[in-house]
């Protein structure tokens, strides 16, 4: 299974491409990075454009989008939200699953608890996945919604085998 992990954000959208082989592979990450100069506009086309060709590009089994964090300003709170729906649209057109974590939730899965510094999670990520080289913090961060992803996946497979005794 593939899995692309975004990180949202009008400036800078990370995402961050896993398979889920044993070991873990990294099949790519990086940054779509708009130039702050444009207008909101073609910022926005340029992430759905850039976010589209992601998907063609690794053909995901599943889309995973960090959840929006609350933001001081409702602005920005919706400009994020806008950059959350472009990809979830990118991923509907190309008939892709969409699933979606908490930043408190993908911390929780990659570091072991749910206020981890972004430092932290990049450090973490790299360490899990053996990448030598610096990650980009918006791609460490897609990263390591993915890592969530499969976290969750593998702890329901579980559940569905009878292997944990599911709370609820």
């Amino acid at each position: 299974m593939t899995i692309a992990g975004f990180d949202p954000g009008l400036n800078q959208t990370g995402f961050g491409i896993l398979n889920d082989l044993t070991p873990i592979s990294v099949l790519g990450f990086g940054v779509i990075a708009p130039r702050a100069s444009k207008i909101i506009a073609d910022r926005l086309s340029e992430i759905y454009a850039g976010a589209r060709q992601v998907l063609k590009d690794y053909a995901p089994d599943v889309v995973v989008v960090e959840e929006i964090y609350f933001a001081n300003n409702p602005q920005t709170t919706l400009k994020i939200g806008i950059v959350r729906g472009l990809i979830f649209a990118a991923a509907l057109e190309q008939k892709i699953k969409i699933a979606s974590f908490s930043p408190a939730e993908v911390k929780m899965a990659v570091i072991g608890k749910g206020n981890a510094t972004k430092d932290q999670v990049g450090f973490l990520v790299a360490r899990i996945l053996g990448i030598k080289k610096e990650i980009p913090e918006d791609s460490a961060d897609a990263l390591a919604v993915s890592l969530c992803y499969l976290s969750h996946r593998k702890y329901e497979m579980q559940i569905e085998k009878g292997k944990v005794q599911n709370s609820k």
